[in-house]
């Protein structure tokens, strides 16, 4: 695997390679390395990378990580070129000091009050145009550019689940579905005005919003709890203690629903193909890259992993792998956990997967 390794850090070099969609994987505790994942090639590859030591990271496709650490202190970070930007600390978020949050250590605040962070594009396209946008406590919106002191709210938004930079505009999709426009960033009070009203499905999801082919898309991830077949049906101490309560469950993602917003209706069209492309989402910005473009990536495929830290001791951090779009024709109400395809497989990478505070996340790296 060294001689592998070797060859590709010394790409980063060449500004013309096309570095592979990568899956950073989970720190390894103690040690300032970190694995990532080539999905084109299926290896490894380890960098030594004490700038995220201790920090929770977010994915994306520009090359850079967002991370905060347990000061609470928030960078922008690229693994290749170790370039670093500063952001607010976490200690600027408006009800950073209310009571709910008050007890939770460091790295509870890092992994709970934290729910999603995005970054718009590189800052080294244009700092200026660089924004991070963050769903934060009861999921609220804010954002903050590097160099800022404080991160700012954006106003009557709740319920928020993603958000996207698209098309010169911020857009952000709720829990339920329903699209917000974000206005005013750079005024005295930033606020969000309601876009679009949700598509037709309910259930339990959780809700992605991505760029496909200059369309804006919603995708419902549909993950219901199932029971654990894996359960000691035999242990009468174990029955006897969970009489009357729920479970025991797991949760595991059966299927997905996407749905296209056409911008001058307001309406929604379902579809039931990514074409050429694959999406990948959970721990990072929701992301469409065309497959050919990137080999070993399979076309019309959502890569997909755990994101949602309040579900790990659900699932373990497990819910994570391949999903062929050919299945979105299926009924949903056909329950069949097996339509998702493990990834990665390969045995070297198994102990590295799970991790409630730095999960692995997909990003694309870049030189610069």
């Amino acid at each position: 695997m060294s001689a592998v390794c070797r060859s590709w850090k010394a790409s980063v070099v060449d500004q013309k390679f096309n570095f592979p969609v990568c899956l950073l994987l989970a720190e390894k505790e103690g040690s300032d390395q970190r694995c990532i994942y080539d999905v084109s090639e299926e290896i490894l590859v380890e960098l030594d990378l004490p700038e995220i030591r201790g920090r929770r990271c977010w994915g994306s496709p520009f090359g850079w990580l967002v991370t905060c650490g347990l000061d609470l202190e928030f960078r922008l970070f690229n693994p290749l070129s170790r370039a670093s930007l500063p952001l607010p600390s976490l200690r600027t978020f408006p009800g950073y000091e209310d009571e709910a949050w008050v007890d939770f250590t460091p790295e509870k605040l890092c992994t709970f009050f934290l729910r999603k962070v995005i970054l718009s594009s590189s800052p080294e396209d244009s700092v200026s145009d660089c924004i991070v946008l963050a769903v934060y406590s009861y999921r609220y919106l804010a954002f903050a550019k590097p160099g800022d002191k404080a991160w700012t709210p954006i106003d009557n938004i709740h319920g928020a689940a993603d958000a996207i930079y698209f098309k010169g505009n911020v857009f952000c999709c709720t829990c339920d579905g329903e699209i917000f426009l974000c206005q005013d960033l750079y005024g005295s009070r930033p606020k969000a005005m309601k876009f679009a009203p949700a598509p037709p499905f309910t259930g339990p999801t959780a809700i992605y919003l991505f760029d496909l082919g200059g369309n804006l898309c919603l995708a419902f991830r549909y993950a219901p709890p199932l029971e654990d077949e894996d359960e000691d049906e035999d242990d009468d101490e174990d029955e006897d203690d969970s009489e009357g309560e729920e479970g025991p469950y797991v949760y595991a993602t059966v299927g997905f629903l996407i749905f296209k917003l056409d911008m001058q209706t307001r309406d929604w069209e379902k579809i039931f193909s990514l074409g050429d492309n694959s999406l990948f989402l959970g721990n990072c910005y929701t992301f469409v890259i065309v497959a050919a473009d990137y080999h070993g990536c399979r076309p019309n495929c959502i890569y997909l992993m755990e994101d949602e830290a309040e579900y790990y001791h659900h699932t373990g951090g497990t819910d994570m792998g391949i999903y062929d779009c050919q299945n979105l024709k299926l009924d949903l109400d056909e329950v069949d956990p097996s339509v998702v395809e493990p990834f990665p497989k390969s045995k070297d990478v198994q102990h590295l997967l799970h991790s409630y505070f730095s999960p692995p996340l997909w990003f694309i790296p870049h030189s610069r």
